[in-house]
């Protein structure tokens, strides 16, 4: 333990949801080539215990079993990961749900499918945070990041419940920006991708980003926490991937 928490002094430890397959797991990948440490959980034993296995050879990752909507889970998550590593310099709160599929209008969906995607998607990565701030703020610099969606500000038919969650993230990180200058919060839109979870929505959806391309394409808004670069937009922005590029689209 004590050799590992040597090597990893001056290195950033970012703790991530979701990080077993799909974009999660890419910006794991990413993230440890970067240099850096990551502790991720994700609630299938077989896929951590797989992901961990593949990205060992790109640095110090640890993958833990479990439900982020669990509130002893959570505790548990953060606990390992500080014992680990000896701290916490990032958040990315990727680990979500459609709830009912296919997805039902607004006036067609279930008080139990609501409760269910707002407590996957809004109530847990919030606790989550609420868990990691108090730890990340000891840093010189320290990052929250959310995956949201076009969803969010789109209208789709079937996709109102998921976006209202998606939403409400937004504004909570836009907030939380207002409300702790020193603390960097983005919440941002990677575009449509091909992943289990948009299968699953649309399974027959073409042109998709390839995760492992998308999360390069993020990599600039972990830069500042593997050196000096300033942060390249303003705390509490939303952010899209736009034909490769990250752009501000509110604030």
């Amino acid at each position: 333990m004590a050799n590992k928490r040597d090597r990893m002094e001056n290195a950033p430890v970012i703790l991530l949801t979701g990080g077993s397959q799909g974009l999660g797991f890419a910006l794991t990948a990413e993230l440890l080539q970067q240099g850096g440490a990551v502790g991720f959980c994700a609630r299938t034993a077989t896929a951590v215990e797989a992901a961990e296995q593949m990205l060992k050879p790109f640095g110090p990752v640890t993958g833990l079993v479990g439900d982020i909507a669990d509130s002893a889970f959570r505790q548990v998550f953060v606990a390992e990961t500080l014992a680990q590593y000896g701290r916490i310099d990032a958040i990315v709160n990727n680990a979500s749900t459609l709830g009912q599929v296919p997805m039902p209008h607004v006036l067609e969906s279930t008080v139990e499918n609501d409760r269910d995607v707002f407590e996957v998607n809004v109530f847990a990565p919030l606790a989550l945070l609420r868990l990691a701030a108090p730890l990340m703020q000891r840093q010189t610099r320290s990052l929250a990041l959310t995956i949201s969606s076009d969803a969010a500000i789109g209208g789709y038919p079937g996709w109102g419940i998921y976006g209202a969650s998606k939403a409400a993230m937004d504004l909570l990180h836009r907030t939380m920006a207002a409300e702790m200058p020193d603390f960097q919060v983005y919440s941002v839109d990677p575009g449509d991708m091909a992943t289990a979870m948009h299968q699953a929505a649309d399974p027959d959806a073409t042109g998709l980003s390839a995760p492992s391309m998308v999360a390069k394409q993020l990599m600039p808004l972990f830069a500042p926490l593997f050196g000096e670069q300033v942060w390249p937009f303003p705390s509490g922005a939303r952010l899209q991937v736009q034909d490769g590029n990250l752009v501000e689209v509110s604030r």
